[in-house]
């Protein structure tokens, strides 16, 4: 359902992402949204899998239910790096997809006959979307699918039978969200023109700077956000090291990368702080100090890419400038402001110019692009 409709309903939510304790930044955009929405009358119930960090607390206004698909201490397939990562970094966690899928189908058919909601929505077209959908449409009850990131990207990237399967699936719905134009054009170039698809790069969740966080002038960089392959952290440090006088770097999040980048950062003998993941205040002074945020996310293999990642807007609201790679959404949420560069992903040539450009505060009239150098 879009930030704009206000029909009062009652409706399920299902997300493998979501804050797993008050303050978690993990899919804390779903939680906004649906608070959101609560405080405008809806009543929502939100499903997500139990983790082994789950804390009571999380939700206002709105009713959270855990499903349990191990035993507890067992419990982090869901709930640290996602689900992906979690599995590349222990591969053991793969035994657990089928009791999860299993316990996400139960716990949404236990609460869908229990509420009767108008309306079903999941996030993430995988692992929840396509079960979502089939349960709402065997109930006939009107359900829509958000597609945010790697979920969309490990769809279109899946053999041709599989793809058109899952379609089909979820084709059933009033309404597929995607987070960029960029996305949705590639999904309608692989799935077909006929799909109810609407871009919502959920920007409206981009929380305001708090008015007790006073803005520094520092010549610091700061990266927010997963460290992950395809987020290119490592770009950034190799960026960073081609600098005359590098600046001081904080990173703000956690990740199955963070031994690599941290060995890397010595090497490079650059000065990195990693604060692993933050919020609240320790969050809000990280954007408030820093001169750039850097998002120097790159395309990895199978396809998998950005959606479209807030933390361009959070840094924006926060006054700082951006520095960030023209993939997915991200040329869209700088689209027209003038303190965001745009460069090409995975050169740190390009990036260690744009970063200087923009530590030294020449103007720009838009969203800029920095350009390689030619042949």
């Amino acid at each position: 359902m879009g930030p704009e409709e206000t029909a009062r309903q009652r409706v399920v939510v299902i997300s493998s992402t979501f804050p797993q304790y008050p303050g978690d930044p993990r899919g804390a955009f779903v939680l906004a949204h649906w608070e959101a929405r609560a405080a405008a009358g809806d009543r929502v119930w939100l499903l997500a899998p139990r983790t082994r960090w789950t804390e009571p607390g999380v939700g206002r206004g709105v009713v959270v239910r855990r499903f349990a698909y191990a035993p507890r201490a067992w419990s982090t397939l869901t709930g640290r790096f996602g689900i992906l990562e979690n599995i590349r970094h222990g591969p053991w966690r793969a035994a657990w997809v089928a009791p999860l899928l299993t316990a996400a189908r139960r716990a949404l058919a236990r609460t869908l006959d229990e509420v009767r909601p108008d309306l079903v929505v999941a996030h993430m077209w995988l692992p929840f979307g396509v079960l979502a959908a089939q349960a709402a449409a065997a109930r006939g009850i009107e359900h829509e699918i958000f597609g945010h990131g790697t979920d969309v990207d490990l769809v279109l990237a899946a053999p041709g039978p599989v793809r058109r399967r899952l379609a089909r699936a979820l084709g059933t719905a009033r309404r597929i969200y995607l987070p960029s134009h960029e996305k949705a054009a590639r999904v309608r170039a692989a799935l077909g023109h006929g799909l109810p698809i609407q871009v919502e790069a959920m920007v409206h969740c981009v929380p305001s700077p708090p008015a007790t966080v006073a803005r520094r002038s520092e010549r610091r960089v700061l990266y927010l956000g997963r460290l992950i392959a395809q987020k290119g952290v490592d770009v950034l440090l190799e960026a960073l090291a081609r600098m005359a006088d590098p600046p001081p770097l904080d990173v703000a999040g956690d990740g199955p990368q963070r031994g690599r980048l941290v060995r890397l950062a010595r090497r490079r003998g650059l000065s990195v702080r990693f604060h692993g993941y933050v919020e609240g205040e320790t969050k809000a002074r990280l954007l408030a100090r820093a001169a750039v945020v850097c998002v120097p996310s790159r395309p990895r293999p199978w396809g998998l890419g950005e959606g479209a990642p807030l933390v361009v807007r959070e840094a924006l609201a926060a006054g700082a400038h951006v520095v960030a790679s023209r993939v997915g959404g991200i040329p869209e949420l700088c689209a027209g402001d003038p303190r965001a560069l745009l460069v090409p992903p995975g050169d740190p040539a390009v990036l260690s110019r744009a970063i200087e450009r923009a530590l030294s505060g020449l103007p720009a009239a838009r969203a800029s692009t920095v350009a390689a150098d030619p042949m």
